[in-house]
């Protein structure tokens, strides 16, 4: 996975020193210098995917999901003329030099910024906050579950405009368990409220081993990249696979429900079903292996409180899973009840 690391590094830097020596810098060439692209999107492929990702959520819904966004957004002032090394909660560190960040006229940032910053590891807040990890593979037109190492937001701003950085913003993950073939994903743009990450191809994720307690991995924010990033890989298997439907009760729909897949033995990997056929809930292009074992998750709250069931299940050809009732849980509880699924 070695992406024009070097490469950009040395451009990176050299950017950094020229940015010492005059107080405007161009957001555009700053933005350029990284090589920074957006995947464009694949209309014809995805367009069940864009066509239940552009639909209106019930209110509900929508107001519930902004809610515990914003308890998860963790929040600093921190000055720009100095260098940053932020330690979030569940141990992620963001750091950058000093005098890094531009606004829109490409003039170096003076006073205080604000960081907002959201940490996921777990399914439990994967559910809550309905951010799956469901990657586009631009090989094969698919959207399949990815095994995660942390889905992460970023965003630095002055008077609520949001800031260019000059050089990368690096992010440090921990981990008790390496692999060499994660990769940074991105989210790709348009594709509505819902979560859709695409392999970000211009760097190379770093992996720093500690003997047999861990590590960390680091990967860097580059200009024009605030928003959601991840440490991901696309889980191969070559078994066979079979597209799997779920049905939910009377009155509840892709508006209003949100349906999960669980794999047992890999806390990483949490499946959104991305597709409702007016009837029930299914996912993208049948990439299920029969015969492993696996937890649908459906959650609600129709009734104006968060609601849930948890299925265990063996995947067959063909799989329909039936959920007839749901139950009033906690947020708290309900993250639990996830994280503590084999």
């Amino acid at each position: 996975m070695k992406r024009f690391k070097i490469l950009v590094a040395v451009a990176m830097s050299a950017l950094m020193i020229a940015s010492c020596n005059k107080e405007e810098v161009s957001a555009e060439e700053a933005v350029n210098n990284n090589g920074f692209t957006r995947g464009a999107i694949d209309h014809e492929r995805l367009a069940p995917y864009l066509d239940m990702t552009a639909g209106v959520k019930d209110p509900k819904v929508a107001d519930y999901y902004a809610e515990i966004l914003g308890q998860y957004t963790q929040k600093f002032t921190v000055a720009a003329g100095r260098d940053l090394n932020l330690v979030m909660k569940s141990g992620t560190t963001l750091t950058m030099p000093k005098n890094n960040l531009l606004d829109a006229s490409g003039r170096l940032v003076k006073g205080l910024v604000n960081i907002e910053f959201i940490e996921i590891y777990e399914r439990g807040d994967m559910v809550v906050l309905d951010k799956a990890t469901s990657g586009y593979n631009s090989a094969t037109g698919a959207v399949d579950a990815l095994t995660s190492g942390g889905e992460f937001y970023v965003s630095i701003s002055q008077g609520g405009v949001e800031l260019t950085l000059v050089t990368p913003l690096k992010v440090t993950v921990p981990s008790v368990v390496l692999d060499d073939d994660m990769g940074k994903f991105v989210e790709m743009d348009g594709t509505g409220d819902d979560l859709l990450w695409e392999e970000r191809l211009d760097e190379d994720v770093e992996v720093d081993r500690k003997g047999e307690g861990g590590g960390s991995y680091s990967f860097n924010i580059l200009p024009g990249e605030w928003g959601w990033t991840n440490i991901d890989k696309f889980y191969s298997d070559p078994c066979p696979k079979t597209p799997i439907y779920v049905e939910v009760p009377a009155g509840h729909d892709n508006t209003n429900t949100e349906v999960y897949l669980s794999y047992d033995g890999d806390p990483g990997r949490l499946a959104n079903f991305d597709m409702w056929d007016g009837t029930r809930f299914t996912e993208h292009y049948g990439q299920i292996c029969i015969g492993i074992p696996v937890h649908f998750i459906a959650v609600t709250n129709v009734g104006g409180g968060l609601e849930y069931d948890i299925h265990p299940a063996t995947i067959t050809s063909g799989h329909v899973e039936v959920f007839t009732s749901f139950t009033p849980i906690s947020e708290t509880a309900l993250v639990a009840l996830i994280n503590g699924l084999p």
